[in-house]
């Protein structure tokens, strides 16, 4: 919660900036999508993996355009979705509960065309937190590092309403354990256990209206 304070206070500055100076360089967006989630890999007696359901999922955007090709925003989202547990021995997998996710980036973006085209492509990069909520006894909420790898495009119908699509790679970072083997330095001699980093990925799909002020 305090990361998306002081992300929201920010806009809220860069906002004011832009109404100082002159208008057009604010805009606000709404998205509705899904997300295809992926899963991670366990090593304990009962499971070898969990896998999260897809999902649907909905959010918003506030940002400041800075000159002709770039832009900043801050980016929340939000989904909900089950989890099932893979048996170390086979058979069905088993459902353990749904998990939520709050995500909150910082995101810059690189526009392919000059601001009063009508169709703006851009490709886009973020960093942020994930916040992870399971809805089961014992378990709280956990917030991770996030990043995202994006692009999209904005089409204005009129000066200050358009649409918007956009793509986004989002992996979160859950933890590293200390079975990702040893390396050993071939040069200076010496060897390290190398730890295993591991993500929950998720690939994000959004459409909504863009508004400029």
């Amino acid at each position: 919660k305090t990361i998306f304070v002081s992300a929201l206070a920010s806009v809220f500055i860069l906002v004011s900036a832009g109404f100082a100076q002159d208008g057009g360089n604010i805009e606000v967006s709404a998205q509705v999508g899904g997300q295809f989630i992926g899963g991670i890999d366990l090593s304990t007696t009962l499971y070898k993996r969990i896998e999260a359901g897809n999902a649907f999922s909905y959010g918003a955007t506030a940002g400041y355009l800075i000159g002709e090709h770039s832009g900043v925003e801050f980016q929340w989202n939000h989904s909900k979705t089950d989890t099932r547990a893979q048996p170390l021995l086979g058979g069905p997998s088993v459902r353990l509960f749904d998990l939520k996710q709050d995500m909150y980036l910082g995101n810059f973006l690189v526009y392919l065309t000059p601001r009063d085209e009508h169709s703006r492509p851009y490709v886009s990069f973020g960093l942020g937190a994930n916040d992870l909520s399971a809805s089961t006894a014992g378990v709280g909420n956990s917030t991770r590092f996030t990043f995202a790898l994006g692009g999209g495009a904005k089409y204005y119908m009129t000066k200050h309403f358009g649409l918007r699509g956009q793509l986004q790679w989002v992996p979160t970072y859950l933890g590293t354990t200390n079975n990702g083997g040893y390396w050993c330095d071939p040069i200076w001699g010496g060897c390290w256990l190398v730890g295993n980093s591991h993500y929950l990925h998720s690939f994000d799909i959004g459409a909504g209206v863009t508004l400029r002020f």
